[in-house]
C-alpha cells in the first residue's frame, strides 16, 4: 500500500514537472516573437527591464498601415488601439510611408514604450508614465556638414551636375535659386559654369538629406548671376545677390516644367485650327498632359473655370495691376475657386488640351493695367531688398561667403562638422 502511495506522488511530480516546463515554453514562445532581450536593449530604449517584456521591431510596407504591422507582430488589438490612440495627438498615421520603422517594447498585456521614425526628419515617443502613455516629438541629431562642387555645362544642368550630387534634390535646390533670373529648360549653353556652397546632412556616416545652398554662383559668358543666404533678423531667410537685393521676383519665369515653347507671344500668328491669322496674346509651353502648373506669382484667383477657346481655365489677379491666366487645363486643382488666395509656386491646375487646342500644352498669358505683354520679356517686379538697419550684417556675411565661394574646388570640404 505504501509503494502504491510513493509511486502516486511521483507520477504527480513528473504531472507538476511536464506542466512547468509548458509553461516555460509559453512564455519563452511570448519572449521570441520578436528578439531577445538584453539589458542593453532596455537601457537604449530609456526603460528599465521587466519580467516578460519583449521588444518588437518592423518597417512598414507598401500599403501597410501601423496598426496591421503591429497585428502580424501577434500584438493585442486593444493595445494596438490604446498605442495609436496616444500617438495620433502628435502623428497623423494617415500619413505613414513604406520605409517608415518603429520600435516597440510591451508585455503581454502593456505597453512600456514605443518609437516610430518618419522619414529621415522626424521620430516621436510614447512612453509609460504614472501608469498613462503619454506621447512627445523627439529630434533626430544629424551631422551638418558644408560642401561645395563646381562644374561647367556640357548639354544641360541636370546632366553636368548629376553625377556630382549624392541626391537629385540638390540640383532642384540650386536651380530654385536662380528660377526668377533663369530658364534652365532653355537658356543653358555649352560652356557655362556653376558653383555652389550647401549643408549636407548625415547620420552615422550615411547620407540623409541636403540642407540650404548658402551660396550660389551661374555664369554664362560675361554675365554672372551670383545670390547667398541671409537670414533677415526677426524676417524670412532668402538669396539676395552682392547689393542686398533679393533674387526672387514677384513673378516666376515660368510657372511649369515644360518640354519647349510650342508658340510665342505674336499680334499676328496663323491659328492651326482656324487657318487665319490672329494675334496669340500669349506663350504656348508644350509639355506632357497632367504635369502640373503652379502660380506664378501671389494673388487672388478671379475665375477658374470653362472660359471659351481656352478650355477649362484659371484666371489670377496679383498687385501692381497685374492680371495672369492658365488655359487648355486638364483639371483645375482641389480649392482653386474664385476668390480662394494663393500664394506663388501653389499648385493650380494641370496641363491639358481642353478647347480649341490640337495637343496638351498651357496658354500662359500675362495682363498689366488691362494689356497684354510678352510672358517671357516683361520684367518682374522685384522683392524688398535688404532694409538699411541690417546692411552691414549682411555685407559681412556675403563677404565671407563669397570669399569661400572663390576657393572653391571640387568636391572640397569647405567647413565644420557639428550636431544639428
Amino acid at each position: 500500500m505504501k509503494l502504491n502511495f510513493l509511486a502516486g506522488n511521483r507520477i504527480i511530480r513528473i504531472i507538476l514537472l511536464v506542466g512547468l516546463i509548458l509553461v516555460l515554453i509559453q512564455l519563452r514562445g511570448w519572449l521570441d516573437l520578436s528578439e531577445k532581450r538584453t539589458d542593453d536593449s532596455f537601457k537604449q530604449a530609456g526603460i528599465d527591464p521587466l519580467p516578460l517584456a519583449c521588444i518588437f521591431r518592423g518597417e512598414l510596407e507598401k500599403n501597410e498601415p501601423l496598426y496591421l504591422s503591429l497585428l502580424k507582430k501577434g500584438i493585442p488589438s486593444q493595445l494596438i488601439y490604446e498605442l495609436t490612440s496616444t500617438i495620433r495627438g502628435k502623428l497623423d498615421l494617415r500619413k505613414s510611408l513604406p520605409g517608415d520603422s518603429y520600435t516597440l517594447v510591451s508585455t503581454p498585456d502593456s505597453i512600456l514604450f514605443f518609437e516610430y521614425q518618419k522619414g529621415m526628419d522626424e521620430k516621436y515617443r510614447v512612453t509609460r508614465e504614472l501608469g498613462e502613455l503619454k506621447a512627445s516629438v523627439e529630434p533626430l541629431k544629424f551631422n551638418r556638414i558644408i560642401k561645395s562642387i563646381q562644374g561647367e555645362i556640357e548639354s544641360s544642368l541636370w546632366e553636368s551636375m548629376i553625377d556630382l550630387c549624392k541626391n537629385p534634390e540638390l540640383i532642384l535646390k540650386f536651380a530654385e535659386v536662380f528660377e526668377w533670373e533663369i530658364d534652365f529648360l532653355t537658356e543653358p549653353q555649352r560652356g557655362d559654369s556653376f558653383r555652389l556652397i550647401f549643408e549636407e546632412y548625415d547620420m552615422n556616416g550615411d547620407f540623409v538629406k541636403y540642407g540650404d545652398i548658402l551660396a550660389a554662383e551661374y555664369r554664362s559668358g560675361s554675365h554672372s548671376n551670383q545670390a547667398v543666404i541671409y537670414q533677415i533678423p526677426n524676417g524670412r531667410k532668402d538669396w539676395f545677390d552682392s547689393s542686398g537685393k533679393s533674387v526672387r521676383k514677384a513673378f516666376l519665369k515660368s510657372p511649369l516644367n515644360y518640354r519647349r515653347i510650342s508658340s510665342r507671344f505674336s499680334y499676328s500668328r496663323f491659328h492651326p485650327i482656324f487657318k487665319v491669322f490672329r494675334p496669340h496674346l500669349g506663350v504656348d509651353y508644350s509639355a506632357p498632359a497632367g504635369t502640373p502648373i503652379v502660380s506664378s506669382a501671389d494673388g487672388v484667383v478671379i475665375s477658374a473655370g470653362w472660359k471659351g477657346g481656352l478650355g477649362k481655365a484659371v484666371e489670377i489677379r496679383h498687385t501692381n495691376g497685374f492680371v495672369t491666366s492658365y488655359g487648355h487645363l486638364s483639371g483645375i486643382a482641389k480649392g482653386i475657386r474664385s476668390g480662394a488666395r494663393v500664394n506663388q509656386k501653389d499648385l493650380i491646375g494641370y496641363v491639358g488640351s481642353t478647347g480649341n487646342s490640337t495637343g496638351p500644352h498651357l496658354d500662359y498669358r500675362v495682363k498689366v493695367n488691362g494689356r497684354f505683354v510678352n510672358p517671357l520679356k516683361m520684367i518682374a517686379p522685384p522683392v524688398e531688398p535688404i532694409k538699411p538697419e541690417y546692411m552691414a550684417d549682411f555685407q559681412t556675411h556675403r563677404n565671407n561667403l563669397i570669399y569661400a565661394l572663390d576657393l572653391l574646388t571640387r568636391n572640397d570640404l569647405l567647413a565644420w562638422e557639428r550636431k544639428k
